[in-house]
């Protein structure tokens, strides 16, 4: 049984180095998604301000039209003021005038605005647009890093894989799939020391006999309380 153990100890620290190594390449990984997140994010502003210009460029042109129009008919009432027979219509068409006036001058701010909409929009459209350079030069250099990292984590791992099941094959099939039963539940570990009569798992006092029963070492003895594989460590051994 203490080969048994001795096995299960070395089984389980292979697979920690394994579980270690996905999770740096799925972190590598994440780095890469988030970048790429954020260089979509920027591009999404980029389309949005561009809407924004083309619709403000396309209400000042409708402006600009409605200002031309309005001149004509300035224009013309102008001269009709030469050829009116009283005075009620002479004030008519000078009223009609003023507001005529009056409407192109809020026309007028209103493209002045316009414009000015325009050109701050330009400018947040260069702002995004160098982010975005940068981004994808962060980008291509992270995914370069990041593919030669996996590469030599798939390399690695798959050294380890090779010594793993070495590993497996020397504990037998129900002990080994009791293990892997309990490392899936237990977040990866499956067998723990016990030191002082505390449960290293889970860090709770194991009953007195059955702390006893374990410094004999001739049976498989898991914690009453986290069911994790025990075995015995000195407290020397620990540190």
């Amino acid at each position: 049984m203490k080969a048994n153990i001795s096995h299960l100890r070395e089984l389980q620290a292979i697979d920690q180095k394994i579980s270690t190594l996905d999770k740096e390449i799925a972190a590598s990984a994440a780095e890469i998604d988030s970048r790429r997140a954020s260089l979509v994010g920027h591009k999404e502003a980029i389309d949005l301000l561009t809407e924004k210009i083309a619709a403000c460029e396309q209400q000042r042109r409708e402006l600009e039209a409605e200002l031309e129009d309005e001149q004509v008919r300035i224009k013309d009432r102008q001269a009709k003021l030469m050829n009116v027979q009283t005075n009620r219509e002479y004030q008519s068409i000078l009223k009609e005038t003023e507001d005529g006036k009056k409407t192109n001058t809020q026309r007028e701010e209103t493209v002045v605005q316009l414009m000015e909409q325009i050109e701050a929009l330009k400018t947040k459209i260069e702002e995004e647009s160098k982010i975005c350079e940068e981004d994808e030069k962060m980008l291509a250099e992270d995914i370069a890093a990041v593919e030669k990292k996996t590469s030599q984590f798939t390399a690695e791992k798959s050294k380890i894989l090779k010594n793993r099941e070495s590993k497996a094959n020397a504990v037998t099939a129900s002990l080994l799939k009791k293990y892997t039963s309990i490392r899936d539940k237990r977040n990866g570990l499956a067998i723990v020391p016990v030191t002082g009569g505390v449960c290293r798992g889970c860090f709770m006092n194991i009953p007195p006999q059955l702390y006893n029963d374990l410094m004999k070492e001739d049976k498989l003895i898991s914690c009453p309380t986290c069911h994790r594989i025990m075995f015995h460590q000195t407290e020397t051994e620990e540190e």
